[in-house]
């Protein structure tokens, strides 16, 4: 058989193979050329045909369009397999194209070191002995991650990090590319890229054939994220435009209807999911929608995310080791000078879908700055960083539940202050703290607080024991209007530490707790996620809500929309307020230097 493509090397190639090799026969030689630029050209059918791997449609597709494209753009919902995607699409060129180097790179190490280790190594291997016979070695430890493979190509895990430079690669993925710094991505990742120098290359007459040179793949996976001026839409935009144009790019997105379709999930894993999902990351993580931030908003989403930094989370004690005298093991030392604060927002309607009490766990701790010369040392205190370790909700309604609710809070978080709501029926709660309350669950009587800002409040129930920690609030608007600014502008100065997103968490917090590790119970995972999903709802309600500005006075109006709730945000706000109040005695050290605390919005 001639094959009419093949040039004089080709066609010669069989003769540089002893007799009895299987490429001596010249009909034999142009099978491996032709299958190979097939393969090549589908790597779908390389996936199934070859590595017999099964893969639903859309994934041939995306692995279809990721073999004849240079830039690839996929943003995805959570659960659509992207994971998968990338460790097959990397296996199937890595095989395609011998000495081949392909960077896998994300914002933390272990993410991508995941797709080699749980994808390729423990999936992917598993399902296809040839994929077996074709992967040499793969060295999987704490320095390096690679994936060697026979023909001499490789896969690299690299950090997308300052701790990344000096690598090559002729293919880049970025995984989870919205959570890699811009500034990481152009001047290290982007470097990496070079030509792909097969051996053949080295050699005329194809050293001097332009049409031959391989121009760099660069990949970019992720899931959704807000649209406000992140650097991750201008790389969708410009992927669409180069499409559009006929250039060699691809965009491809899927929301939650892809693993609806094939199976990865079920309706009722969704609704559950959409349960505990508070609205925005229900929209970005699962609807893959392109959600633009409100121009009415107070508060942005990025000044929020901005101040997602924390990673100590606090868990309350369980009521059965309470009984029985074990020690919180997620318990936090106190620092010198200190303060813990439970800040409440109190709700009175059960089911009331947008009313819930939600208690908020706030440490404050005092920074300060040291300037020193030869002849003195001069100490500028700055306030307290706020600290959210851990929020938690509770439906509204039994002010007793409530009232012992906080009362546990504070001893198992060992506060100082409870801030307390106490419009309406917030009295109630507080009238309940100001009693000797029997915890019957844990078995421990807890002695009685009082109001230490109201003296009508304080008078209420008298009680000489009664510790003054109680800090009551009764909103007007124009306080209402000084919190917010208040919390605006500790968010912009990011005096503010929340906890990281829970997808973080799952990845480099969780796994640290045994529990986590080897629990099958849902409930009980959901109790270690739960004040990481508390936070986000607390970020998602915040950038949600809108403002009125008042003509008159310059006071604005903070308001929900529509069934939105605004809880979280009262709950984290007055907490952030109270410390306000707390600053003013601590700053008052610094007599002989002006601190403005003006706002100037």
């Amino acid at each position: 058989m001639t094959n009419h493509y093949a040039d004089e090397n080709q066609k010669n190639l069989y003769k540089k193979f002893p007799s009895t090799h299987y490429l001596s026969n010249p009909v034999n030689v142009n099978h491996v050329l032709m299958w190979n630029t097939f393969f090549r050209r589908n790597l779908h059918r390389l996936a199934i045909d070859y590595l017999k791997i099964n893969i639903h449609i859309y994934q041939a597709i995306l692995l279809y369009l990721m073999g004849i494209c240079n830039f690839v753009v996929i943003v995805a919902c959570r659960a659509a397999a992207k994971s998968f995607i990338i460790a097959l699409y990397a296996c199937c060129r890595c095989i395609t194209r011998p000495y081949t180097k392909i960077v896998l790179s994300s914002a933390t190490k272990g993410q991508s070191k995941l797709i080699i280790s749980e994808k390729i190594k423990n999936e992917l291997m598993n399902m296809s002995p040839p994929l077996r016979a074709e992967i040499k070695n793969i060295k999987d430890n704490q320095n390096e991650v690679i994936v060697y493979f026979r023909n001499g190509s490789t896969i690299t895990v690299v950090p997308a990090s300052e701790n990344g430079r000096g690598f090559r690669s002729h293919c880049c993925i970025r995984e989870e590319f919205r959570q890699i710094d811009k500034n990481v991505d152009d001047s290290i990742l982007s470097p990496f890229q070079t030509i792909r120098q097969a051996p053949y290359m080295l050699k005329e007459p194809y050293a001097s054939m332009r049409e031959l040179q391989e121009d760099p793949v660069d990949i970019y996976i992720s899931s959704s994220w807000l649209d406000n001026g992140h650097w991750m839409w201008q790389i969708v935009d410009q992927a669409y435009g180069e499409m559009l144009n006929g250039k060699s790019t691809c965009l491809l997105a899927f929301d939650e209807s892809i693993t609806l379709k094939h199976n990865i999930r079920t309706m009722k894993q969704m609704r559950q999911e959409k349960k505990k999902q508070d609205p925005l990351t229900w929209r970005l993580e699962f609807l893959n929608e392109r959600v633009k931030e409100n121009t009415s908003a107070f508060f942005t989403y990025s000044m929020m995310t901005s101040n997602q930094k924390l990673k100590q989370v606090f868990y309350p004690r369980i009521d059965n080791d309470v009984r029985n005298g074990k020690k919180n093991k997620f318990s936090i030392v106190k620092q010198d000078g200190e303060i813990r604060i439970v800040s409440c927002d109190i709700a009175f309607i059960q089911n009331e879908i947008n009313d819930n009490s939600i208690f908020s766990c706030i440490r404050a701790l005092p920074e300060s700055i040291n300037y020193q010369d030869e002849k003195a040392e001069l100490i500028i205190k700055q306030g307290y960083r706020r600290i959210f370790p851990y929020i938690e909700s509770m439906q509204g309604g039994d002010t007793f539940k409530q009232a012992l609710r906080i009362r546990q809070l504070f001893e198992d978080f060992e506060a100082d202050y409870i801030v307390l709501d106490c419009r309406n029926g917030g009295i109630a709660i507080l009238d309940y703290l100001s009693k000797v309350m029997y915890d019957e669950e844990r078995g421990i009587e807890y002695p009685p607080l009082k109001c230490m800002n109201n003296d009508n409040y304080a008078e209420r129930i008298k009680n000489p024991n009664a510790k003054p920690v109680i800090y009551a609030i009764n909103a007007t608007q124009q306080l209402n209007s000084d919190i917010a600014f208040s919390f605006r502008q500790n968010l912009s100065e990011g005096k503010i530490d929340l906890l990281i997103n829970l997808n973080e968490a799952i990845e480099i917090i969780l796994p640290k707790f045994k529990d986590y590790s080897s629990i099958s119970d849902p409930e009980l995972k959901l109790y270690y996620e739960k004040p990481f999903l508390e936070t986000q709802a607390l970020i998602s309600e915040t950038v949600d809500l809108v403002y009125e500005k008042s003509p008159q006075t310059g006071a604005i109006k903070i308001k929900e929309q529509g069934n939105n709730r605004k809880d979280r945000y009262t709950s984290a706000s007055y907490g952030n307020y109270f410390l306000d109040q707390l600053e003013l005695d601590l700053l008052s050290d610094n007599s002989d230097y002006d601190f403005d605390f003006s706002d100037d919005y």
